[in-house]
């Protein structure tokens, strides 16, 4: 586990950036932490950061998972924190985006028995009105 502080948003923006310049495809990244943490603005930084242009990245939360096209393919965007049993995963291509993009899962604890191979979780925890704890699980 590697853990370490950011301070501002421009230093989430530049983790999000280096996290995605190392991304391939099949690489699954798990985004835990409480509403507001900064988990959307993490994912937004992500895929805009391997886009050839600005896309306007929201939470997936009512539609369950967006998908962007970018340099490497492809990249799927879930928030899974509506999601009430393992069996719903399969109805939102769940299974097929983990094989054949790079997926970003806002609430991934109720996949998380699927997510075995190339699978990091970054927890994100509040300390302050910018600052965050990042905790880093592979």
């Amino acid at each position: 586990m590697k853990n370490f502080i950011i301070n501002s948003q421009q230093e989430m923006a530049n983790f999000a950036k280096e996290t995605a310049n190392k991304a391939k495809t099949g690489d699954i990244i798990g985004l835990k932490g409480t509403l507001g943490a900064g988990k959307s603005f993490f994912a937004r930084n992500f895929i805009n950061s391997l886009s050839d242009k600005e896309q306007t990245v929201t939470s997936p939360t009512f539609n369950l998972v967006f998908s962007y096209p970018i340099k490497k393919g492809e990249i799927f965007h879930f928030d899974l924190y509506r999601l009430k049993s393992e069996e719903e995963l399969e109805n939102i291509g769940f299974f097929d985006a983990i094989k054949n993009g790079i997926c970003l899962i806002e609430w991934p604890e109720i996949a998380k028995k699927f997510l075995k191979k190339n699978y990091t979780e970054i927890e994100i925890k509040i300390l302050g009105e910018e600052q965050r704890e990042i905790l880093i699980t592979q």
